[in-house]
């Protein structure tokens, strides 16, 4: 899965707190909060990132490998995509 095109959805406002990302989607009014890890690929994608840079964000910043870090990317950029958190 390619996450390459994916950019945060208009009508969503996300705020960065220290280590979590606050989500809030103005349509539907539900918040999500994202830990450590998805705040980062969060800021990733507010900076139009593809899946190899959201990928090698989390390698520097969380001490793990680039497959476990591509299948992190991959699951949380679904979910957010399944949330119509990103297009």
């Amino acid at each position: 899965m390619s996450t390459s095109g994916h950019r945060v959805a208009r009508d969503v406002f996300a705020a960065q707190l220290a280590g979590e990302a606050i989500i809030l989607h103005l349509e539907t009014k539900r918040y999500y909060r994202l830990n450590a890890t998805g705040a980062e690929v969060w800021k990733g994608i507010e900076a139009g990132e593809d899946r190899e840079a959201l990928a090698q964000r989390l390698v520097r910043e969380f001490t793990v490998d680039q497959s476990t870090a591509t299948l992190e990317v991959d699951r949380l950029v679904e979910r957010l995509r399944e949330a119509r958190l990103v297009e």
